[in-house]
């Protein structure tokens, strides 16, 4: 026999019923979710650095002009690509006296163009604060030294120079964390959800006339007060 529909007050009663496990459930994957972030996750840390790119060939006149700002941002295109070249990564291992091969560098950095602008901004990741700082101001040094000799149509300065960061940037733990506890709310509320669509059990002259479709015409109440309120808590 089963329930041929449910009802927000079954499912309310079922949630009261097994609220403590629920709880429960929700506490525990909260703290296995920050337990793993900070034991089982290694912290990855970010620092940048901006450089600004300029063409060549400027205007007499003391203002810049709109077509030398565009020509600048298309340029600096070009260079989002460069800033990554293996003459450019070559540069800042040397400068870090070996000590990190190119490829790897190259796998820590990421560039972009600032929208509508000229200016490049670089982010550096790794799991060294220090080393991922000395990687972006080498780069800083190297990169417009470099570029500006292998690409003849702009001029590369630097603009921001990298910082040791403090704090990492992954993972989030304080999100990680929310996330397990709504995660082990979400699965322990569907469960008692699915707990109250298998309950079979007839507790109401509603659930009767619900599960089989006839009227009640009576019910003869308990006689007893200790039997009444044994079974107002096995309800509960």
């Amino acid at each position: 026999m089963n329930k041929v529909e449910i009802t927000f007050q079954d499912i309310l009663w079922t949630l009261k019923k097994y609220i403590i496990w629920v709880v429960a459930v929700s506490l525990v994957s909260m703290v296995v979710a920050w337990v793993y972030s900070t034991y089982y996750v290694t912290p990855i840390y970010s620092t940048s650095i901006s450089v600004g790119v300029f063409a060549n060939e400027r205007s007499t006149a003391s203002s810049v002009t709109t077509g030398e700002l565009t020509a600048d941002a298309s340029i600096a295109n070009t260079y989002q690509v460069l800033i990554t070249s293996q003459p450019v990564m070559n540069a800042v291992s040397e400068s870090l006296g070996g000590k990190v091969s190119p490829d790897i560098i190259r796998g820590m950095i990421t560039a972009s163009v600032q929208k509508n602008t000229q200016i490049i901004n670089v982010v550096i990741r790794g799991a060294n604060p220090q080393l991922i700082a000395e990687i972006g101001n080498a780069l800083s040094d190297a990169a417009p030294t470099v570029l500006n000799a292998l690409a003849r149509g702009g001029e590369m300065v630097a603009v921001d120079r990298a910082k040791v960061p403090t704090k990492p940037s992954y993972p989030d733990v304080v999100s990680n964390t929310t996330v397990g506890f709504v995660l082990g709310l979400l699965l322990s509320c569907s469960v008692v959800i699915l707990i109250a669509l298998l309950d079979t059990t007839v507790w109401r002259e509603e659930d009767l006339e619900r599960t089989f479709n006839i009227p009640i015409l009576g019910s003869i109440p308990p006689m007893d007060s200790a039997a009444v309120a044994a079974a107002k808590r096995k309800r509960r």
